[in-house]
């Protein structure tokens, strides 16, 4: 797995390359982490280049949006994961397990990260 981290005006933007497994999934783990410990809870995923992901992947997805939008700035702004360019082959594993409906998903980034 790779990842790019970039770092927006009002939102972080990582990039998901690869497979995202039970040895890759820590590394994607810790890089949420340091976002969270800058004071940051807007993240977009891209997952445009994600071939895989196992459980444990699904799990820092799931961990990383109840942190994210646990911290609230006002009632009606806060943090959130928000998912971009979901692969087909990843989108049916999103619907399998229920998390087409826990996430924003969005068709690019652009409109992604302006939703924040």
């Amino acid at each position: 797995m790779e990842l790019t981290h970039r770092r927006l005006n009002r939102v972080d933007l990582i990039e998901v390359i690869g497979r995202v497994d039970a040895a890759s999934a820590p590394q994607l783990k810790q890089l949420i982490e340091s976002i969270f410990a800058d004071g940051r809870y807007r993240i977009v995923l891209d997952l445009s280049k994600l071939e895989y992901i196992s459980s444990p992947g699904l799990r820092v997805l799931i961990e990383a949006r109840k942190k994210a939008r646990d911290w609230k700035i006002t009632d009606l702004e806060g943090g959130d994961v928000r998912i971009a360019n979901l692969p087909p082959r990843i989108k049916e594993v999103f619907d399998l397990t229920g998390f087409s409906s826990l996430f924003e998903i969005y068709g690019d980034t652009v409109e992604a990260v302006g939703s924040f």
